[in-house]
């Protein structure tokens, strides 16, 4: 009997580690493009052949501890999401940044792969509900990228060079900033939807009023030119909205059907933290920011619906400001333009 009862322990759990691992594997195929072999990736991705990664995929052969830690790795998943038992319970990934191993350009590098993964699907879209200006607009711009750069290093990151530096125009090097052109350009490949208020430039204002009155500039030219540039960021993006497609800085195309169209909504009331949303296909991601510049995020269905319906209802009571609606959203980027002329004007007479 004993012997017996143990028999069907060990079935039972097989079944159970089966079901796990097909499912877990599933997750992996959803996150991949509809035209890609799963079973060829898979083999790619653990270094065997064909033949061993099918087994794996119907649950014939287990999966080892390296194999596991190798998916989990790569796809950024979490294999106590599939061990859960409260129903309450969200896993995230959470890219934390450590100061004293921080490499800016690894950190850029990550969101251009995850913006390429996103464009790499037919059926894709980006939502971003922004309490501050979204960081892809920061890093379009040269003076103003190196200036958020320097100034999370120097005040967050607390890099024990800059403690007693001013501001350096020259602090980031070329290479980063290209890497940040490059977040840009793919970001504007990417259809998207952007919940701004008029309170979005106010952080990024705040810390070039701070580095003012705190005397980190050299001289007025280098605060008034990172106004310029927030200046300049209005304008793109009133330009953009009144398009309804993005483009690059400088450009003035004219697409009569385009691939990445913008939605840019105005909320003043609702928007509580930076909620970033992307849809790929059937599959939704949630990145939530944290200190600043840390990352969490989430493939938890439950969680992402949640998320992603909560966005749509602060949508619907949002107003829409691209293509249509002229006057609002000229009303809009005035309201911002005139924060920006305060400060240059501060500064100028100071």
């Amino acid at each position: 009997m004993l012997r017996s009862t143990s028999v069907r322990q060990v079935k039972t759990s097989k079944m159970v580690s089966d079901h796990i691992q097909i499912k877990f594997l599933n997750q992996i195929k959803e996150k991949l493009p509809k035209n890609l072999s799963f079973a060829e990736t898979l083999s790619e991705d653990l270094n065997i052949s064909t033949d061993s990664a099918y087994r794996r995929i119907r649950g014939e052969t287990n999966l080892s501890i390296e194999e596991l830690k190798t998916l989990c790795v790569k796809y950024k998943i979490s294999l106590d999401s599939f061990l859960a038992v409260s129903n309450n319970t969200v896993l995230f990934n959470y890219r934390a940044i450590e100061p004293e191993n921080f490499d800016f350009n690894k950190y850029l590098q990550s969101v251009i792969e995850n913006l390429k993964q996103i464009r790499s699907f037919e059926v894709k879209e980006l939502i971003y509900a922004a309490k501050d200006i979204p960081l892809f607009y920061l890093l379009m711009f040269k003076k103003l990228a190196t200036f958020k750069i320097f100034f999370w290093a120097k005040n967050l990151l607390k890099f024990r060079e800059l403690e007693d530096k001013p501001f350096l125009p020259d602090y980031v090097a070329e290479e980063t900033l290209q890497l940040a052109n490059q977040v840009w350009q793919n970001y504007i490949k990417i259809p998207s939807s952007e919940i701004w208020s008029t309170e979005c430039i106010n952080v990024t204002l705040k810390q070039i009023e701070f580095f003012y009155d705190s005397g980190q500039f050299k001289s007025k030219k280098d605060a008034l030119e990172l106004c310029e540039d927030v200046y300049a960021l209005i304008d793109h993006l009133q330009r953009q909205a009144s398009k309804g497609y993005k483009f690059d800085f400088g450009e003035n195309p004219v697409i009569e059907e385009p691939e990445n169209p913008f939605n840019l909504y105005l909320n003043e009331v609702t928007i509580a933290d930076n909620s970033v949303i992307f849809k790929m296909g059937d599959i939704k991601v949630v990145n939530l920011a944290h200190n600043v510049m840390n990352i969490l995020t989430t493939t938890d269905p439950k969680f992402c619906d949640y998320t992603y319906n909560t966005v749509k209802n602060i949508i619907n009571n949002s107003i829409l400001i691209s293509v249509a609606s002229e006057k609002e959203r000229t009303k809009f980027c005035h309201m911002m333009r005139r924060k920006v002329e305060e400060l240059m004007n501060k500064i100028k007479n100071y």
